[in-house]
């Protein structure tokens, strides 16, 4: 029996040793696992898919037609030399002031017409032979923010900022993650249509994470 312990000696080492690098290696993967899912800025949102085709979520969104009232900065580039923003606020007839052109309308236009429509003006009477114009619309671009919604049993409730490329589970984690009330089936409405999704399988990899669009609402049952 005493020659017996020496030679299990090493096997117990080895068990031992194999025993704690199992304990340790998952230490590490649930640490891994915890920053990715508990950390938004720890993940990246996906913006193309696995051939590397780019991923059109709807989170791109032009800014909305400009209305009577909205306040308006207009910046003309000439020559790589800007000029002097004008601050300006569509009146009743849908006009804004520039200089030198003088009134000009832009009602109804999103800010991209706007600039497109006073670089031309200016162009077509040979004012500049070539410039950029910027136009800006806190008011408009606010509007088009694109986003979604989230409720249920989850622990931050409301409405989020959508990232070009966001998905499902992203969005979740944004929201501080599920409540431990919740069930497994997540329900996604778009445009009146409601589709139903498996969390826990989303979570394991067995599904692919949708992509979330521009006005989604995500239901999280309890």
């Amino acid at each position: 029996m005493k020659r017996l312990f020496p030679s299990l000696l090493p096997v117990l080492a080895v068990g031992s040793v194999a025993f704690t690098s199992g304990c340790l290696l998952t230490y590490i993967d649930d640490a891994v696992s915890a920053k990715v899912y508990s950390e938004p800025s720890a993940w990246v949102p996906k913006v193309s898919d696995d051939d590397g085709n780019p991923l059109d979520s709807g989170a791109k969104v032009v800014s909305r037609e400009m209305k009577v009232g909205d306040p308006v900065t207009v910046k003309i580039t000439v020559s790589l030399r800007q000029g002097t923003p004008v601050d300006d606020v569509i009146d009743d007839e849908g006009n804004i002031s520039l200089p030198i052109i003088g009134e000009f309308k832009i009602l109804g236009m999103t800010t991209a017409d706007a600039e497109r429509a006073i670089r031309q003006a200016y162009l077509d009477q040979k004012v500049y032979n070539n410039c950029t114009v910027t136009v800006l619309c806190r008011a408009a671009q606010a509007a088009a923010e694109a986003s979604y919604s989230i409720t249920g049993a989850i622990h931050k409730r409301g409405r989020y900022p959508l990232k070009a490329g966001m998905t499902l589970w992203q969005a979740l984690i944004a929201a501080g993650d599920v409540s431990d009330f919740a069930g497994d089936k997540i329900t996604i409405t778009r445009s009146g249509v409601k589709k139903t999704f498996s969390y826990r399988r989303i979570k394991n990899g067995r599904i692919q994470d949708p992509v979330l669009y521009n006005g989604d609402i995500i239901e999280v049952p309890d």
